[in-house]
């Protein structure tokens, strides 16, 4: 089987984590395409069957991946509109890690025409997704839909109960921009940090609040028709009054460039996480009115890298996607959407798996 030409756009920590993780898989044919010579250098040093080429300033992406079957987007927000654009120009399939912004909507509505499009292919959004449309489809109809997402050290040290897990400007997004949810049919938007409520499991107490970004399309539970939906942050007890401490009475809400210094200064980094993601589900199931709980844990897994949880899992998922892509698994044009896949084959996948704890 000859391997698919894939090309990787962004070689930061993201990028990194998937290149590792498809590298070593041997169905890709592997190209890093980033613009700092200092994070290619970095790259390079893993030692890594990858071919690795710099995009200089102005140059046209698209020169770089004439000929590539799949072009993934692994950058900052604002550069995913230039990737997308040179994915349409080569006519390649396409994935990215978040939302589909307003400056690269366009390119990709154009180029599901003719390709594949994945977009929102992390964990929250992402996963969450598949996952809840997986659980849902045993309600018919579905009154209510929470979904609780968090990753969190595995042994927390100070009374945040947080660290450096992610990226801190997304962390400050999530708490303060307005949260998508649905109620009573129709869509809304939630003021972050509130719905607080209190859960344990396994005689561990942690507790959830509405917070921003959780899902990437609230049209992809069109289909479930249901009620009410609701995306909260996981976090350990306690957690939610510090931050509100440093938003509210401090102010640090309108003044995010010192909330960005303090948290990145004085939050350690992470590498031991535990990701969480509770999701529970009530409406009909027959004549009978129901409510089902699933709980998933995962963990890092040294096998895969000097990665933690939340990111081999995202990586992890992605790469499951691409591979099921390349093997002809999914329709070869239009955009994917979370309720055309298989939770429980990408929860089984060999990138996923080893990751459970559950």
């Amino acid at each position: 089987m000859s391997q698919v030409k894939l090309t990787l756009f962004g070689a930061g920590h993201v990028g990194t984590a998937l290149a590792t993780v498809l590298a070593g898989h041997g169905r890709f044919a592997v190209q890093v395409v980033d613009g700092s010579d200092d994070a290619l250098d970095r790259l390079q040093g893993l030692g890594l069957p990858l071919t690795l080429r710099h995009l200089a300033p102005g140059e046209e992406a698209h020169r770089l991946i004439e000929g590539q079957d799949i072009v993934v987007a692994a950058v900052p927000d604002q550069a995913v509109a230039r990737v997308a654009e040179a994915a349409l120009l080569v006519k390649a399939h396409y994935l990215d890690f978040i939302p589909t912004p307003r400056a690269a909507r366009d390119s990709l509505d154009a180029l599901a025409g003719h390709r594949a499009v994945l977009t929102g292919c992390g964990v929250s959004p992402g996963l969450i997704g598949v996952l809840a449309c997986g659980l849902l489809k045993d309600f018919a109809p579905v009154s209510d839909l929470v979904i609780r997402v968090g990753a969190i050290p595995r042994h927390p040290t100070n009374r945040l109960g947080y660290g450096q897990i992610w990226n801190v400007d997304g962390l400050i997004e999530e708490y303060t921009r307005p949260s998508a949810a649905i109620r009573d049919g129709a869509a809304v938007e939630l003021t972050p940090l509130e719905e607080y409520e209190r859960l344990t499991f396994d005689g561990i107490g942690y507790e959830a609040f509405v917070t921003a970004g959780g899902l990437a399309d609230l049209d992809a539970l069109a289909g479930f028709t249901p009620r009410n939906v609701t995306v909260k942050t996981l976090r350990y007890p306690g957690h939610l009054d510090y931050m509100r401490f440093l938003l509210d009475d401090l102010g640090l809400r309108h003044r995010r460039d010192l909330l960005r210094t303090l948290l990145s200064n004085g939050l350690p980094l992470i590498e031991d996480d535990v990701l969480h993601v509770v999701l529970t589900a009530r409406g009909q199931r027959g004549r009978q009115q129901a409510e089902r709980t699933l709980r998933y844990r995962f963990a890092p897994n040294a096998a895969y890298g000097p990665f933690n949880a939340l990111t081999s899992v995202a990586t992890g998922y992605a790469a499951s996607l691409l591979t099921l892509l390349a093997d002809g698994a999914l329709p070869n044009r239009g955009r994917i959407a979370p309720h055309h896949l298989d939770a429980a084959r990408l929860l089984d996948s060999p990138f996923i798996a080893p990751l459970r704890r559950d």
